[in-house]
């Protein structure tokens, strides 16, 4: 499990600033990223920083990233100082806002929002591609290396977890294993 948290202000330029921190992150790790997948962790890390930098009533907030490559999951969570949870809108066809959490819903595999002592806590689990077998899991010793082989060779020809089908969607559902 790889963890890593980082404060911004709440600056519209620190929307960007999170994407790019989050992103970086991750690939320090080692966890490659297909287009999908970096397009969720962009998306979602946007949607949670834009609301904290729009809703907050404190100068700086928290970004906290997770990754178990394991699990294939990485989770970004957003904590500021509102107690005010985020709640789904309506957006009419011309609005340029009202979609964050409708979006989030379509590319997470969950999230949610709580209220915390200092404020509200906002994430979203999203699914990482399949990794290949490293060398580090390779030299960690043969058992290691034996099970990471026969994982990788198991999951070839199912398909990538996906969220839940969402309406305006042309891909299908692919229920979670």
């Amino acid at each position: 499990m790889h963890s890593h948290v980082f404060f911004l202000t709440r600056d519209p330029l620190s929307v960007p600033v999170a994407r790019r921190r989050v992103r970086t992150r991750i690939a320090s790790w080692g966890v490659l990223l297909d287009e999908d997948a970096r397009l969720a962790l962009d998306t979602v890390t946007s949607e949670r920083v834009t609301n904290a930098v729009q809703h907050s009533d404190r100068s700086m907030f928290t970004v906290a990233v997770y990754v178990s490559v394991r699990l294939r999951r990485a989770l970004v969570e957003v904590y500021d100082g509102s107690i005010v949870l985020p709640r789904r809108r309506w957006a009419g066809a011309d609005a340029e806002s009202g979609r964050g959490l409708e979006l989030v819903e379509c590319l997470a595999l969950a999230h949610g929002a709580e209220r915390t002592e200092r404020g509200k806590r906002v994430w979203a689990e999203l699914a990482l591609p399949d990794q290949p077998v490293t060398r580090r899991q390779v030299l960690a010793g043969p058992r290691r290396a034996v099970r990471a082989v026969v994982n990788a060779i198991g999951r070839r020809g199912r398909p990538p977890i996906q969220a839940p089908y969402c309406p305006g969607s042309t891909r299908p559902a692919v229920p979670a294993r």
